[in-house]
């Protein structure tokens, strides 16, 4: 009986363990298998994304205008190298929503012909778990070409996180 019990603690620590790690600047992103809403799939290695400094916008369906000021900033700003360096990035949390799949669809194609960015869906909190994000929320991640985390943030960009994100990707997409 006493092996069942410490060996049933061991798993409940391990599991814990595993569920608290967290992406943080300066750590490796481990990557993932996403697929978008056509059923293609992506990681982080996917040619699309090779070379590039990457921004990864995570975030619940209810919470997609979170940070579209942060869209609009990317948009307007004529140093992001789009076509050799640099590659946005939107994951739906899809699981965070109740909504169904075809509204989110409708969101998702929305939000892809206003940022030309690929847009994956995680129905099952995949990547949610894998690094650490915040759920029902809006997590904005930085990525150099070496999948290398240079910033990340949960929630909504003030105006002075939004001028240092965009200096950021400036800054390596040119290393």
């Amino acid at each position: 009986m006493k092996k069942i019990i410490c060996l049933t603690l061991f798993v409940l620590m391990w599991n814990v363990s595993v569920a608290a790690a967290e992406l943080k600047v300066g750590d490796r992103a481990p990557d993932f298998t996403l697929a978008d809403s056509l059923g293609k799939e992506y990681t982080l290695n996917s040619p699309e994304f090779q070379g590039k400094v990457l921004s990864v916008f995570y975030v619940s369906p209810a919470e997609k205008d979170m940070n579209s000021h942060v869209e609009d900033a990317l948009l307007k700003d004529k140093g992001l190298d789009r076509n050799r360096r640099y590659r946005g990035l939107g994951i739906s949390n899809n699981k965070a929503s109740n909504w169904p799949d075809f509204i989110i669809n409708r969101i998702i194609k929305s939000k892809q012909e206003k940022t030309g960015a690929i847009i994956l869906v995680d129905p099952n909190y995949t990547l949610l778990n894998l690094w650490g994000l915040q759920n029902h929320s809006s997590n904005v991640v930085v990525l150099d070409k070496n999948r290398i985390c240079r910033y990340i943030y949960k929630g909504e960009l003030p105006p002075a996180e939004v001028a240092k994100l965009i200096k950021i990707i400036k800054e390596y997409q040119v290393q």
